[in-house]
């Protein structure tokens, strides 16, 4: 049976030609969707690479890329104890020659109040009582309290440093308005002494040390702060307007020890605590060293 070659042509041409328009109309279609997507005829059609993250040394982001910055640790120097510890031994070793012991022979006042302030009584022993004082003056003048030498007109002076320890120290000026007393060691030679400071400038907080013979146990030290200034106290009928309250623990036997600043200053003396009912309370009084000035001003020039 012999084929109409036409009827073939015609068949084949027509299907052609609308599966080659159907391919044009696809391909214009996804061209314009191309080109709306990446913002132009101009615009590329590959994204653009994202920054590379920044790593810092340990391997983790920086923190900056956290949402909120991480507080900042403090951390304290690992020798800022060390050389607060040294700063108040080297404080102690300029001050604790200078402290002496005051021994009287006759035995102490054993009356107290127990219902409020009271004075520190020297410590009783064998031998007498004991105090304690301060040299203010290299020539040898000690500053201690009137409760501490009494009546007395001749005490005994014994020192913690040096090659001859033991003195007589006769008792030239007393002041019992702010109970202090004056002594002038009897002997030639050149003694430790430590300076006063300015007790006007004596701030709440200040750090202080209490220095003295508590009980008997010489050159003791009790550390502490200015708990309140120019505290008005009423001692036994005495009143005093301007004492200084400190919280280092002070005793019998530190009465005319001195209160000493952090830069080894005398910015007191030890004179009164409170001891309801015989016990510790941890407030303590000490005379300012600036009412010292009269005192001081007729023997010391």
């Amino acid at each position: 049976m012999k084929k109409n070659r036409n009827f073939i042509v015609k068949n084949v041409l027509w299907p052609g030609l609308f599966l080659l328009t159907l391919f044009v109309a696809a391909l214009a279609s996804n061209v314009a969707v191309f080109r709306t997507q990446s913002g132009g005829a101009g615009a590329s059609l590959l994204p653009n690479p994202a920054p590379p993250i920044q790593m810092s040394a340990s391997g983790a982001p920086p923190l900056a890329a956290l949402p909120e910055p991480l507080p900042e640790i403090v951390t304290p120097a690992p020798n800022a104890a060390l050389s607060m510890q040294d700063g108040v031994n080297q404080v102690l070793a300029r001050v604790l020659p200078a402290v002496v012991s005051v021994s009287k022979p006759s035995p102490p006042d054993t009356a107290q109040n127990t219902g409020g302030t009271a004075y520190i009584t020297p410590y009783g022993g064998p031998a007498g009582s004991t105090g304690a004082g301060i040299i203010v003056d290299d020539r040898g003048y000690v500053l201690t309290t009137f409760q501490t030498v009494g009546k007395s007109d001749l005490v005994k002076i014994h020192l913690y440093a040096g090659t001859r320890r033991d003195y007589l120290a006769d008792v030239v000026g007393v002041d019992p308005t702010c109970d202090l007393a004056l002594l002038k060691i009897r002997g030639t030679r050149t003694f430790p002494a430590v300076p006063l400071a300015d007790s006007d400038r004596v701030k709440v907080g200040d750090i202080v040390f209490a220095i003295g013979n508590p009980f008997g146990f010489s050159g003791s030290v009790t550390m502490g702060i200015v708990s309140s200034n120019n505290r008005k106290v009423n001692i036994g009928g005495v009143k005093y307007p301007d004492l200084i309250q400190l919280d280092a623990a002070i005793n019998e036997g530190n009465d005319g020890g001195p209160l000493v600043n952090i830069n080894g200053e005398v910015i007191g003396i030890n004179m009164a605590c409170l001891i309801p009912d015989h016990r510790f309370s941890g407030i303590g009084f000490a005379v300012p060293s600036n009412d010292a000035a009269p005192l001081l001003s007729g023997q010391v020039q």
